[in-house]
């Protein structure tokens, strides 16, 4: 039982060594950096790639684990899911406070991977636009955190987030609206929207309403009435806020020493292998699950 990692070392494809992008956040997010983890394979490797060998790649050899015991290492010892994951920024949501009998909410925006320096944190201009589109508004700021106000109907302040263009994919000036109903307890809000002012077809009010998980009760003479639950609306508006910022900061969230590339240059176990494009030099190092642990680097954990 035993897998193979392979690694990239600073020496890319063209022959150029260390190679950076000019543009610094096309460098974090695309370049394969040196110490970079690439793939991971159960061992025996049966075939190797022409370019997997010297000077481009370099190897560690587990010898007590497969590549899902790798996995389990960097779950349990780095709360990951793979050795070879990009750090993708995390947005999350929070309930500060809420005032039911409005159905209108406090919420606290953050990402929850950060970063030691706070490269991946979330702020106030990233999530602006969305959340006026969505009718709601910032109160306050902090580091990696957007405090807002959002009612899902309506609240004193103004419409609410069933009244807003974020819900509704459309311009909304021309539709007016009336709650039939509200259940504080299951949040289930029965809405009726007179769009008759407006071009849209029934069946794209429709189609809309059921994206959103509502439910057409009716739909005659360009009124509709529907049935929605406040958990369905803050669940689409997290879900467009999580598809516009949950980004890539770095191609990869793990890393290999540099100096751990090296040793595995320098002194890794020698294979050659002829390929049909030509003799390969092969440079594997082999390690413990428990070594691996100990040269591992998170970079939500560098200061960068």
């Amino acid at each position: 039982m035993s897998c193979e990692i392979l690694i990239k070392t600073n020496v890319h494809g063209d022959g150029t060594v260390n190679y950076n992008h000019p543009d610094q956040d096309k460098d974090r997010r695309g370049v394969y950096k040196k110490g970079y983890p690439v793939s991971m394979l159960d061992s025996p490797r049966v075939h190797r790639g022409f370019k997997e060998g010297l000077p481009y790649f370099c190897a560690v050899n587990v010898t007590d684990g497969n590549v899902s015991d790798v996995e389990a290492l960097i779950s349990s010892a780095f709360s990951g899911s793979s050795l070879t994951q990009g750090w993708v920024r995390d947005i999350d949501f929070s309930v500060v406070n809420s005032n039911l009998s409005i159905d209108g909410w406090r919420m606290k925006a953050f990402a929850t991977n950060p970063g030691a320096t706070n490269l991946a944190e979330i702020t106030q201009p990233m999530v602006e636009n969305y959340l006026t589109k969505w009718n709601a508004e910032v109160v306050s700021t902090a580091t990696n955190e957007v405090i807002f106000d959002v009612a899902i109907y309506t609240s004193s302040d103004g419409p609410g987030a069933l009244q807003s263009t974020g819900f509704w994919d459309a311009n909304v000036s021309n539709i007016s609206f009336e709650e039939i109903s509200y259940d504080s307890g299951s949040g289930e809000h029965i809405i009726e929207a007179d769009y008759s002012l407006t071009p849209i077809s029934a069946s794209i009010v429709n189609n809309k309403i059921i994206e959103r998980s509502g439910i057409v009760n009716s739909n005659n003479g360009s009124i509709v009435n529907f049935t929605i639950y406040r958990s369905d609306v803050f669940q689409h508006f997290q879900d467009e806020v999580h598809n516009a910022l949950d980004a890539t900061i770095y191609r990869r969230q793990f890393r290999i020493p540099e100096a751990t590339v090296d040793t595995i240059i320098s002194t890794g176990t020698e294979i050659l292998v002829n390929h049909p494009k030509g003799q390969v030099e092969y440079r594997v190092l082999d390690r413990t699950l428990a070594q691996i642990q100990t040269f591992i680097i998170n970079r939500l954990d560098e200061v960068l």
